[in-house]
């Protein structure tokens, strides 16, 4: 370790931070854009420098869930020794995820939320377990079991010059998370002028105390602070931030994600396209997404009284197609069918609203794909029902260029960014024939909980982006997206 610096591998705006320059602060809470490097620096490369500054320190990498580490701080964390050439030094272990120091016996282990007991009663063979590492701490669901791991870190008093650290790193999608009330609120609030004139915020305050020891560092970097980012990142976020200027704020700048209750902020009436714009449209792909109005949108069937009040609430299908060179998302046509509201001897049938969708899927077919194979990709918590229902239907009624699937999923979150994106840019259109549509994606509203959209009155959106889903590895602007749910 004698030939390696680590004043040559930080970067400038993190060097503050650094665990040498802060003995004693027991918080140090990383927020910022995206790819500033904060976690290459303070999740990849710190951990190694830290067992081998002090062979009593043990550390736990920890994630909301914990098979997350494996193709993450696992991985980043084994990459760096080896581009450190000290791949000598370490054994790695993979069941469990697991990174020993060969001569001292020190490790670095890798922990979830999801279980929270097993990482309070983890016990290291040598020295003492001193330091936690949360990864994408934006995902953490409770601050409880927060302070419960927190509260695991214990040192005697006689270990003279060993502290212990608690290491948060988090893209600020959520101000409404409780990392803003518990570190930032009255501490450290976003100031974007310094930011875009000065790269990155940093306070450190000695005195702060939950209960368990001493010492908070707050830092925010921006995009800025990679001096090794692509030449073109600049570029880009110049049209961000004319573009999308709440989304540049967060993935540019670092800053909290606004609070604002409506879900699609990027949304507009010029993104309504009249009833039959889409004969001026090439399409290069078209599909259909179908919802039937019983699952949650993530593909998981309500229970209880939930249940019995949503179980017919609305069956929808929405056919959409993507033009312009896979760069644009237009919604075309809907089927949309409710038995709310309908006197109980007035309701349809699951046999009804299937040739009901069946037929509005042969007329889609002849009209949009020239007859071509139509794929409908159904929500995929149904669990057999449904779908065979669909596909009975279209055999006897002898329609066959039509094929049923179950939809993919990805989380409401990653679609709801991605859809905010494509408004943005006016890559997204909707047509008047998909009146239901319109209106739910106009009423679309943050739910009491924090979610970024609310589980009600949601299953035209549902169905849309059951739709575009199955297309989106082949979306221009998808190639360029960094999933917030996946960080």
């Amino acid at each position: 370790m004698s030939n390696i610096d680590p004043n040559d591998l930080v970067l400038d705006d993190f060097k503050p931070m650094w665990f040498s320059e802060l003995e004693n602060i027991r918080y140090r809470v990383f927020k910022g854009g995206r790819e500033t490097g904060k976690s290459y620096n303070f999740i990849g490369l710190e951990p190694i420098f830290k067992i081998l500054d002090d062979p009593r320190r043990n550390i736990m990498m920890i994630r909301q869930n914990e098979k997350d580490n494996g193709q993450s701080t696992y991985t980043q964390i084994k990459s760096a020794i080896y581009k450190l050439h000290l791949d000598h030094l370490f054994k790695f272990m993979t069941c469990p995820y697991k990174i020993v120091r060969k001569s001292t016996r020190q490790v670095i282990l890798f922990g979830g939320m999801n279980d929270v007991q097993n990482i309070t009663s983890t016990t290291v063979e040598t020295g003492y377990w001193t330091d936690i590492y949360f990864e994408e701490a934006s995902q953490l669901k409770s601050y409880e079991d927060f302070l419960v791991v927190d509260g695991s870190l214990r040192i005697p008093c006689d270990a003279e010059g060993l502290w212990c650290q608690i290491t948060l790193c988090m893209n600020a999608w959520d101000v409404g998370h409780w990392t803003y009330e518990t570190f930032f609120k009255g501490y450290m609030e976003d100031d974007v002028q310094w930011l875009e004139r000065n790269r990155y915020q940093m306070k450190v305050f000695p005195d702060f105390n939950l209960g368990l020891g001493f010492g908070l560092a707050l830092h925010t970097s921006s995009y800025m602070c990679n001096t090794h980012r692509n030449r073109d990142k600049d570029a880009s976020m110049k049209i961000m931030k004319l573009k999308m200027y709440e989304y540049y704020l967060v993935a540019g700048l670092g800053c909290w994600g606004a609070l604002a209750d409506k879900t699609y902020q990027h949304w507009g009436d010029d993104l309504i396209m009249p009833k039959h714009r889409w004969i001026d449209h090439h399409f290069d792909m078209l599909c259909v997404g179908i919802d039937f109005g019983m699952s949650n949108g993530e593909g998981k069937i309500k229970y209880g009284e939930e249940r019995a009040k949503r179980l017919g609430s609305a069956n929808t299908m929405q056919l959409v197609g993507v033009s312009n060179g896979f760069n644009d998302v237009i919604a075309i046509d809907e089927y949309f069918d409710t038995n709310e509201g309908r006197p109980e001897n007035e309701r349809k049938s699951s046999v009804t609203i299937q040739k009901e969708m069946v037929s509005k899927l042969f007329e889609w077919s002849t009209r949009y794909a020239n007859g071509d194979m139509l794929t409908c990709y159904v929500d995929c918590a149904d669990s057999g029902g449904f779908i065979d229902g669909l596909r009975y239907t279209a055999q006897d009624l002898g329609v066959y260029n039509v094929k049923f699937v179950a939809s993919s999923k990805i989380p409401i979150l990653s679609r709801v960014y991605f859809e905010n994106i494509l408004m943005a840019y006016s890559s997204l259109k909707v047509s008047e024939n998909c009146y239901n549509l319109i209106r739910e994606i106009k009423n679309a509203r943050k739910s009491k909980e924090g979610k970024i959209r609310e589980d009600y009155d949601d299953h035209a959106i549902n169905a849309f982006e059951y739709a575009w889903i199955p297309m989106r590895k082949r979306l221009v602007r998808w190639k360029t997206f960094k999933d917030p749910s996946a960080e």
